[in-house]
């Protein structure tokens, strides 16, 4: 076989795994086919090769501009607003990235990690479709919460109703503001949240986070999304007092010095981390 066949096996190699990824996208056949179809005068280039690739770099390109895609992220200790062009609006947690495409029929949302909240503008005919790892939380017009996690999603819903759909799990009940779901790998639960439980989980949009009894653990956990200046406890056992109380996410000095206050603990200031010890 010669170099020109060769390359012309490999264009079309590409060419079939490019129209794949783009039907994957939910892109209509008509559009594939007309961005495909090279101009006459890649022809001219030294091989089919470079065509495909000129094809490639074009697809991509039309992929997340033409075809509404658009990418939002936040780093660590930051907040984002977002308002879509239907008028939802997202709230971007610390360290999150979604990726949205408002559609003629479609509301679609991709959470690619930390968490995000999601006021969404009602219209029926067009469903918003918030997806994370293998959860797909459909709403038309309501406030929910999703935050991507290691090996679970968690769901709050503040407002309204969300159905969840999560491959490999049985399908669950409807979940109505109050209620707060945790998706796993192979099952799902669902289950009610009081009043104070709700405000806590919603603390983070404010900029804040909130504590009712938590484990130091869990706090220090919830601490350090936040900040790249971590905390850490220097004995293990520290993390199973019990702490409450409202603080500044992005403030963990004061968080350090109330509990210093409070349980009478040494706090060390270390280049990279704010240290806790017993007293």
């Amino acid at each position: 076989m010669g170099s020109f066949e060769q390359a012309e096996k490999k264009f079309r190699d590409w060419r079939g795994k490019l129209i794949e990824r783009l039907r994957r996208e939910n892109l209509p056949e008509r559009d594939i086919e007309v961005l495909l179809r090279p101009p006459r005068r890649y022809w001219s280039l030294a091989s089919a090769a470079s065509a495909a690739l000129l094809l490639i770099v074009a697809a991509i390109f039309f992929a997340n501009t033409q075809w509404g895609w658009q990418r939002y992220e936040t780093r660590v200790g930051s907040f984002s607003r977002i308002v879509l062009e239907d008028g939802s609006v997202v709230d971007l947690n610390t360290d999150s990235e979604v990726r949205a495409r408002i559609g003629a029929h479609r509301r679609e949302v991709r959470l690619v990690r930390g968490e995000g909240r999601f006021q969404v503008a009602h219209d029926p005919a067009r469903p918003f479709v918030v997806s994370a790892a293998n959860a797909d939380v459909r709403a038309v017009g309501t406030a929910f919460a999703v935050r991507l996690r290691e090996r679970q999603v968690d769901v709050v819903v503040s407002e309204g109703t969300v159905a969840i759909d999560a491959a490999r799990v049985a399908p669950g009940p409807p979940v109505h503001a109050g209620e707060a779901a945790v998706v796993l790998p192979d099952r799902m639960s669902v289950r009610r949240l009081e009043a104070q439980q709700l405000e806590s989980r919603m603390a983070w949009t404010t900029g804040r986070l909130q504590f009712r009894g938590d484990s130091l653990g869990d706090a220090v956990d919830e601490f350090n999304r936040y900040n790249r200046r971590h905390l850490r406890l220097a004995d293990p056992t520290l993390a199973q007092l019990r702490v409450g109380g409202t603080f500044n996410a992005t403030d963990p000095e004061s968080f350090a010095a109330a509990l210093a206050s409070t349980f009478n603990l040494q706090v060390a200031h270390d280049t990279d981390a704010i240290v806790l010890r017993p007293p």
